[in-house]
């Protein structure tokens, strides 16, 4: 099964769709929740109001529209710019296996979303490398970042990415981190200016995200030891592949995996640090965890291993998600 989405074909797309409705057949019988109603960020405030009144029908469409679009850009992203020894469709398809692993991720939450904002931000920080005007790049950077945190605020640990993007591809140069500072700035100096205008700057608070040591209810199984235990088992032998293959990659090719690396380690604790968050607010760390899990697929030169690791995760999906165990 693996096989059809090593090589880059436009009918492979297809096979994308399909194993995206395989793994998230469950809506035959329930349709996606829409989200949230924790005070963290105008994506939550936007789903609740606006499409959480729509049909079941529609919402199912729209969940698996943005999780196929968001897979898509990423392949497309890392296929653009050689960050694999060849062409292929495994980190979209390792992309839609985690979004059915677990049950929170098969929801229309504003995690899901902000994933469109946070592959975004990936894009512009692999053109950092000998960009010729890299201060207006940072500052879009950085404005991305801050209308991200407005919008969803767990994502508020992405400033710590771009700052260690920049350390990672440029050298120190004290104004571009200061431009980078004033991207991030910049939406909040609208939204207080907007607030102050319309006299409620005292609710300002509600788009500063909640810090603190928080405990994300789920529940606690076999199962889910398992589910762990395959996911890190996968993306451990996709980081070894990796390593094996950094001597023959151009150095930008390396510093846009330690970019990478550095998203995977510090978007991890999300849910253990955002206070009143969920599970579901793990699924941003699925961005660059697909990519290293796809090398985990690549490596082999036969399928045998490849084919047991997605049989594995697309039966954990299907157990999981149709609740035959928890």
């Amino acid at each position: 099964m693996v096989a059809l989405f090593k090589d880059r074909s436009p009918a492979t797309v297809i096979w994308l769709f399909i194993l995206s409705f395989v793994v998230h057949s469950h809506f035959v019988v329930g349709f996606p929740v829409v989200a949230n109603d924790q005070p963290d960020g105008l994506l939550s405030v936007f789903l609740n109001r606006y499409i959480a009144q729509l049909s079941p029908v529609l919402v199912i469409f729209l969940y698996h529209a943005i999780v196929i679009i968001e897979a898509l850009r990423i392949n497309y992203l890392f296929s653009d710019n050689r960050m694999y020894s060849k062409p292929n469709f495994l980190a979209a398809m390792v992309y839609v296996l985690l979004t059915g692993i677990f049950r929170e991720w098969s929801n229309l939450t504003p995690a899901l979303i902000e994933n469109v904002l946070v592959i975004w931000l990936f894009a512009k920080t692999v053109r950092l490398y000998n960009n010729p005007n890299p201060k207006t790049l940072l500052f879009n950077i950085g404005l991305l970042i801050g209308a991200s945190i407005i919008l969803y605020h767990p994502s508020a640990l992405l400033i710590l990415v771009a700052f260690f993007a920049l350390t990672v591809v440029r050298p120190f140069v004290i104004t571009e981190w200061v431009v980078l500072l004033m991207g991030v700035i910049f939406p909040y100096y609208f939204l207080a200016a907007y607030l102050y205008l319309t006299d409620r700057i005292g609710s300002i608070v509600r788009y500063i995200p909640r810090w603190g040591l928080n405990v994300p209810h789920t529940v606690i199984s076999p199962a889910f030891f398992v589910t762990i235990g395959l996911i890190l088992v996968i993306l451990m032998l996709g980081m070894v592949y990796s390593q094996q293959e950094s001597r023959r990659l151009l150095i930008q090719v390396r510093k846009n995996w330690v970019v990478l690396t550095v998203m995977l380690l510090v978007m991890l604790p999300i849910p253990f640090i955002n206070k009143g968050v969920g599970i579901d607010s793990l699924l941003l760390w699925i961005v660059p965890a697909s990519p290293y899990m796809a090398k985990a697929f690549l490596g082999p030169r036969k399928n045998t291993l490849p084919n047991l690791m997605f049989w594995s995760l697309l039966v954990l999906a299907l157990v999981k998600n149709w609740q035959v165990v928890h």
